[in-house]
């Protein structure tokens, strides 16, 4: 096998091209790739500009800028309901990938509805029928497609014990300092920033998928 000093110039050039697409391939979390209300597919974020943020296609490669009307939703911020409360996006994609890994075959963004409710109770057989509709289900399974070999899955439960770390962090009460010539002050809990909707505010909208 060749060393890389070995190879011709230009040879060595489109190896190294392909060692960090690879790289940024393998890489790739859901924290990092977002949906665009209006837009079909799935972006990943690639920087940032005064009117918002700058996006790549997982499609076809094209980078374009978002504007503030357009509604952009982080993949990790996104859950789907269930009767009894709600699921992260991330652990829904990891019952489709050991689905998938134990000979499923997963359907696509164009399956009929039947199919795709009948598939949606495989994954999460309490799903909540009346707010999780067909066109939420048809969603998923089409960002499965797209994401299932550029996504690193390793790091899926990394990335909802580091949500989750964060959400206890900004509920947790702030200790109250001592000083020596004034009295112990009582203890103040920090909040988080609230939006209109209720929800914490982040770069973008956290959304449920079925509302």
């Amino acid at each position: 096998m060749l060393s890389k000093s070995a190879y011709p110039k230009k040879l060595h050039l489109n190896v190294v091209n392909l060692y960090s697409f690879v790289e940024i391939c393998i890489s790739m979390e859901l924290k990092d790739i977002v949906s665009v209300t209006g837009m079909p597919g799935l972006h990943k974020i690639v920087g940032q500009n005064k009117t918002g943020l700058i996006l790549e296609s997982l499609t076809d490669g094209k980078k374009f800028s978002t504007n503030p009307r357009q509604r952009v939703s982080i993949l990790s911020d996104i859950s789907m309901f269930e009767e009894d409360g709600e699921v992260r996006l991330a652990q829904v994609l990891k019952n489709i990938k050991a689905l998938e890994e134990a000979g499923t075959t997963i359907p696509n963004g164009k399956a009929e509805t039947d199919e795709a409710r009948d598939f949606m109770a495989k994954i999460l057989p309490n799903y909540d029928r009346e707010r999780v509709y067909p066109s939420d289900m048809k969603k998923l399974f089409a960002w499965y497609h797209v994401l299932s070999d550029k996504l690193d899955f390793a790091t899926l439960d990394q990335e909802e014990t580091e949500e989750s770390s964060e959400e206890e962090k900004a509920a947790a009460p702030a200790k109250a300092t001592k000083t020596a010539d004034k009295p112990k002050a009582a203890a103040k809990v920090k909040t988080p920033t609230k939006t209109a909707s209720g929800v914490k505010s982040k770069t973008s909208t956290p959304r449920k998928m079925g509302s």
